[in-house]
Parts: C-alpha cells; structure tokens; sequence
C-alpha cells in the first residue's frame, strides 16, 4: 500500500492556505449581503442556520473526526481490512442518516413557523435538500485527514466557495430587490451549488487516484463488530457535544430577545443588534481558519502516535497544536483591539459591530484553543469530556445572557460579554482536561515570546491608527493589517519563534517567502 501522506504541520498549513483563500472568498459575499439585505437580512440568515445545523450534526453523526481516527489508528498498525470496514460504514451511515434528516424536516414543517420568522421558511427547504451531500462530503473528507493527505479536502473547499460565491452574489443582487426573504433564497441557492462542485471534485480525486487505496487481500486483524464501536467511541460524544452546542445556538435569540425584551428594548431594534453581534462575531472567528486547520490535522496525528505506542510524539504534538493556536490568536488579539472599528466599517459599513469586535478581541487567545483542545481530546478517546465542557460552556453562555442583559442592562456588550465568559470557561477546562489525561510539554518561555511579538506588532498598528485617523476605513485596516503582519512575523522570527525554513514549508508563498527573508541580517543562518 502507497499513500501520498503528509507531515502534522505541514498538513496544518494546507488547510490554513485553503482556509484563508476561501474566508476571503465567503468575506466578500458577506459584504454584498450586509449592503444588499442590511442587519435585517444578517440577522434573517441567522435564524436560518441553528435548526438547519442541528439537523447537519444529527445526520453526520460525528462521524468526520471518527472516521479520520479509526483510518489513521488501523493503518498506523498495518490493517488495512479494518480501515476499509470503518470507511464503507460510514459511507452507508451517511447516506441513509441525510436522506432521513431530509424527510424529518419536512414531517416538521406544518410547526417551522412557531420557531423561526416565517420570511425564512422557503430558504430553510431548499437548505435541507444540502444535507445528505454535507454528510458524504464530511465523510470524504474525514477519509483524507485519515490518511493525512490534506490537499485533495482543501482544494474541494476553494472550489466550493468559488462557485458559492459565483452563484450567490449576482442571484442575492437579483433578487433581494423583492424582500429580503428573497435574498436569503438567494444565499442558500448558492451554497448548494458550491457544496455539490466540493464533493464532486473531492470524489473524483478518489475515484482517480485513491480508490484502491484501502484495497487489501488481508483478513482483518479484529473482528469486524468492532469497526462500530470504535466509530462510535468518537462519533456520539462528538454528535452530543455539536448537539449541545448547535441547542445553545438557536436557544441563544430566544433567551437574547427575552432579556432584550425585559431590559425595554422593542423586538425588531434587538434584531439590529443581534444583526450587528453577528457580523462582530464572523470577523472575529476569521482566523478560527487556522486553529480549526490544526484540529482537523491533529484528531489522526495523535490517533496515529497513540496506537503506536510513543507518549513522547503524541505530547509534541499537543504543544505543537496549542502553540499554533496561540500564536493566531495573540496577532488576531492585536488585530482587532487596534482596527476592529475600521474592518467593521470597511467591510459592513456598520461601526457598531467594529465597537464589539474590538471589545471581545483580548477573547481571541481563549476561543482559538477551544477547538485543537477539544481535537486533541478526541484523539486520546476523551471526547466524551468534551461533550461535558460544551454542556457546561452553553448553559453558563445562556445564563449570562439574560443576568449580563436583563438584569445588569449592560445591552448589547452584555450579549458580547456573555459569550466572551463561556469562551474562556471552555477553554480553561478544556487545558484541565488535556493535562489530567495526558503529560503537558508546553514551553512557557514560547508563550513569552509569541506575547513579545504580539505587543511588538501592535505599535506600527497603533502608528496608523495615529498618523492616518482621517484615511478611509478600508486604507487604515488593510495597511493596520499589513504593518502588523510584518512586523510579527518578522519579531518571531527574531525572537527564535520560527526560521526561514518552516517559512519555506507553507503552501504557495512559502519558498518566495523565505528567500526574502533569508536575506535580513542574522536571519539567513535560521
């Protein structure tokens, strides 16, 4: 058996890359759908998108992080047979369980209009129909982060978020001119067709260069029985815990307008303002494009060091992920705090939520780690513990909701300042329980550093914010942007954080990249 396989890390900076091209791709149809169908349309599209996921999480089953595991761990051994029989399981899961979600929302639909505004109802229908090719894609792509090739999967997501972007921006701008109920038609037309060209051209990279890849003559080392159960040993905690979440998601407008409504705020100008906090909150999970790139890669690259025995590899790997986090999120901190204001207004034209990305972004370090966390927690047979910090994180999310709203009238920072304080109790637990199941080597010195930079960087952004005040929001932002991404990168590599030669590893710009860099003092021996 040959596979194309790829380094931890490396694979990391392939879904980063592939992570980065599409945010940028999604941020421009965003931006359309702000100025085409204002916070109204945002926050319609919002109460779209809880019981649609919520379907999405029943029908995957958790599967994804499962499959990737279970491939990773029987191929790292040398059976084969048994990755082959998790794989087809799946598969046959997939497609039944999204055909089955597909027929359960529309038993459902004489009762949608008692949980969402009924202008979304005929968006929500045609959304369901994208279901069972969300469950095989994930699958697919499971498979892939199985074999840690992580190409074909990143390469399927810039042509899904071309094409969604292709077909939503001129249908959204057609026609939204006749409600914005409309234009949410639009989006979800669009989406369908970006995730069918994904998973069409993620299944013809299988079907021409890794169908015979789990082809094996060999009888499986295990009973075949058992194949379910090590799915299922991922696949329940990890369904219960997006479960939990995605509940506390479309629990999240009721508990808000109720608060809103009991602190004297009308419903419709609670939707603006949710409007505003969802914007904030897409700018400020942007970057979530790397951390998430590293939990995908991380669920096998432990899997696969835990079944062969070497504690040593399986502890790098931790501090590797949790070290990436932090290095994105401490920049993204900086980021924010400095031009959060200016990204908002350039991009959605709305100052408001800028005023609360810049307000949540000292949050940043603690919601970037949640995610690899919760991966690496998956890979050690721990999900089930992640399921319970989730339960936990979403029910003091609620909570503060209404004491931070209703009773402390703090208004919308309230709602900010709620979700901020489930962030960080997630990630503080979610650290407790990677250390109580497994040896921490995380370097503090590291982290010393990557705040060094962090404040080194911030000071050219400040420079701008001073000297170029009266400039456009876009020109402040993007050369905010710009100064401090150089300077970071430039401090760390300074600070010994990183050299010319992991530069040279990320996809595309690496090699050109590290061949300037090379050329700075006392940087070309690094």
């Amino acid at each position: 058996m040959t596979r194309s396989r790829q380094s931890f890390l490396h694979g990391a900076a392939v879904l980063a890359f592939a992570g980065i091209v599409t945010r940028a791709m999604a941020l421009a149809v965003q931006m359309v759908m702000a100025r085409t169908m204002g916070v109204q349309g945002f926050g319609l599209f919002q109460t779209i998108s809880p019981p649609y996921l919520l379907l999405v999480t029943l029908a995957t089953f958790g599967l994804p992080p499962a499959v990737s595991k279970v491939i990773a761990e029987n191929l790292a051994v040398g059976d084969v047979a048994r990755a082959r029989k998790a794989w087809i399981t799946a598969n046959a899961w997939s497609a039944a369980s999204g055909l089955a979600m597909v027929c359960l929302a529309f038993a459902l639909s004489p009762h949608l209009h008692r949980f969402m505004d009924p202008r979304a109802i005929p968006a929500f229908f045609v959304m369901v129909f994208r279901i069972p090719i969300v469950c095989l894609s994930s699958v697919l792509s499971g498979f892939y982060m199985g074999i840690q090739n992580q190409t074909p999967p990143a390469l399927a997501w810039i042509v899904e978020t071309t094409v969604r972007a292709a077909a939503s921006v001129p249908l959204m701008i057609w026609m939204s001119p006749w409600g914005v109920r409309y234009g949410a038609l639009a989006l979800v037309i669009g989406g369908g067709m970006g995730e069918l060209a994904g998973y069409l051209t993620m299944l013809a990279t299988y079907a021409l260069r890794h169908r015979r890849l789990l082809v094996t003559v060999q009888p499986m080392a295990r009973p075949a029985r058992g194949v379910v159960r090590d799915l299922a040993q991922v696949a329940v905690p990890t369904m219960l815990s997006n479960v939990l979440g995605v509940i506390a998601f479309a629990a999240e407008p009721t508990v808000m307008y109720q608060a809103f409504l009991e602190a004297g705020v009308s419903r419709r100008e609670a939707t603006a303002m949710y409007g505003a906090f969802g914007m904030a909150m897409e700018l400020l999970f942007m970057p979530t494009v790397l951390s998430g790139a590293i939990s995908s890669v991380i669920v096998p690259a432990i899997s696969e060091a835990k079944a062969l025995h070497d504690d040593r590899l399986v502890a790098r790997r931790i501090a590797q992920s949790i070290h990436a986090a932090m290095f994105v999120a401490l920049f993204s901190a900086a980021l924010f705090i400095a031009s959060g204001e200016d990204a908002a207004t350039a991009l959605y034209r709305n100052p408001t939520a800028g005023q609360l990305l810049a307000y949540l972004a000292p949050s940043c370090l603690f919601f970037y780690l949640s995610d690899p966390l919760f991966a690496v927690l998956q890979g050690l047979n721990r999900a089930f513990v992640s399921t319970v910090i989730t339960f936990l994180s979403s029910a003091i999310r609620l909570a503060c909701i209404y004491e931070f709203v209703a009773v402390g009238h703090q208004g919308i920072r309230g709602l900010a300042s709620a979700v901020a304080t489930s962030g960080i109790v997630a990630a503080v637990l979610g650290m407790l329980a990677v250390r109580r199941y497994h040896k921490l080597d995380l370097d503090l010195r590291m982290s010393v550093k990557m705040a060094t930079a962090a404040a080194i960087a911030w000071l050219p952004m400040g420079a701008v914010q001073h000297h170029a005040a009266l400039q456009a929001a876009w020109f402040q932002f993007a050369l905010c942007t710009l100064a401090g991404m150089i300077t970071y990168v430039l401090a760390a590599m300074y600070l010994g954080l990183a050299t010319v030669g992991d530069i040279a590893r990320i996809p595309v710009v690496g090699e050109p990249l590290a061949r300037a860099l090379s050329r700075l003092p006392f940087l070309g021996a690094r």
